[in-house]
């Protein structure tokens, strides 16, 4: 038998292609979800190498300034700052896949009030935001300048993200050009504040890890947001929201460092021995330099902005702290706890969701 159906007769040099059926919608999810995962491994891959070409970036400036010829710093530049958006928009992809997915599966959900064919709901843009760490000043691991920080290690769990201390290695190595501080009760959010970056395409891993000579300030203009709810409390002296001016990494001052502080604080001069600057990862007895701790009773987790130096004489010898995630040593008093805070990163929001918002390890915030 021939195989062909005789009430069908072909014509000499007809071919007869037939149509393979349509993926079924389960199958069509799980091709869907496998691609999600093979793109989000390749990103990862694209994660570092922002960070890898900035020190080829570092070596061609140095070879231009000998020829007077910017042009190929300014295309290395420029080339730095394509890879660095690839990762943001191979997960920008992912959601959309993810979307399409859903959307697979809730086809009746579509309003077509007018009966034009089309849906009637509004058309957003949505930014996503990355959790990258969370300081619980009370929880017994002390995240001061030395842990954590610049060592790409992950800290704590997904599970406890918004609990304890947290590190994900994976967000902190991503490159960031906006930042959020958000403080939290209970992962819900009490005040937050959003900055820009003055330097784009670089991750919060490169940033902590430039200790040499540290004493940066990272973002310009202040707060693009500042959002604190009505009842909020412990507003006085909060080491981000009681003062102004912008974001400073790596503070450090003869052997003491401060990781996170705000310029509207007191900013103690790279010499003065004070123990007098403030905010998140302090040490009084480091290098600040090498991130290296000297003895680590001297570690603290979150210091509330205050006025309390060390020199000159009398000597201030009660610096208030946060919570007790702190070393034992004898100036270093332990306070309330006014929330946890957590630092969210994203290349493409420059707002976050304000007080009253519940948090997660992604968020997004949609105008």
């Amino acid at each position: 038998s021939s195989g062909i159906n005789a009430e069908w007769p072909l014509r000499p040099g007809v071919v007869l292609f037939m149509a393979a059926p349509p993926a079924q919608p389960h199958t069509l999810a799980r091709n869907m979800s496998h691609l999600v995962e093979e793109i989000e491994e390749f990103r990862k891959k694209l994660v570092g190498m922002p960070d890898d070409f900035f020190d080829v970036e570092l070596d061609i400036n140095l070879l231009v300034t000998q020829t007077n010829d910017t042009l190929i710093h300014d295309e290395a530049t420029a080339f730095r700052k394509k890879i660095a958006g690839m990762p943001d928009e191979l997960f920008d992809l992912e959601l959309s896949i993810n979307q399409l997915i859903e959307d697979s599966d809730n086809d009746d959900d579509t309003d077509d009030t007018d009966g034009d064919g089309e849906d009637t709901d509004d058309v957003t843009s949505c930014g996503v935001w990355h959790l990258g760490m969370n300081l619980n000043p009370a929880d017994g691991h002390v995240m001061g300048y030395s842990t954590g920080w610049a060592d790409d290690s992950s800290i704590g769990s997904d599970d406890k993200a918004l609990t304890m201390d947290y590190l994900n290695r994976f967000v902190w190595t991503e490159p960031a050009d906006y930042i959020a501080i958000v403080r939290h009760q209970h992962g819900v959010v009490d005040a937050v504040k959003v900055f820009a970056f003055k330097h784009w395409g670089l991750s919060l891993s490169h940033r902590f890890k430039d200790m040499d000579p540290g004493r940066m300030v990272v973002s310009e203009g202040g707060p693009l947001q500042e959002d604190v709810a009505e009842d909020a409390a412990n507003l006085d002296d909060d080491p981000i929201f009681s003062v102004g001016g912008d974001l400073a990494f790596n503070w450090g001052y003869s052997l003491n460092g401060a990781r996170v502080v705000m310029t509207g604080g007191h900013l103690s001069e790279s010499d003065v021995n004070d123990d007098n600057t403030h905010g998140f990862g302090n040490s009084f007895a480091c290098k600040p330099l090498t991130g290296d701790d000297l003895d680590v009773q001297w570690a603290h987790e979150i210091s509330n902005i205050q006025d309390c130096p060390r020199v000159p004489a009398p000597s201030c010898t009660n610096v208030q702290l946060q919570g007790t995630d702190h070393g034992i040593g004898s100036h270093l008093k332990s306070g309330p706890v006014y929330g946890n805070y957590a630092i969210f990163v994203s290349q493409d929001a420059d707002r976050f969701p304000g007080p009253g918002s519940k948090l997660d390890l992604v968020m997004e915030h949609c105008y």
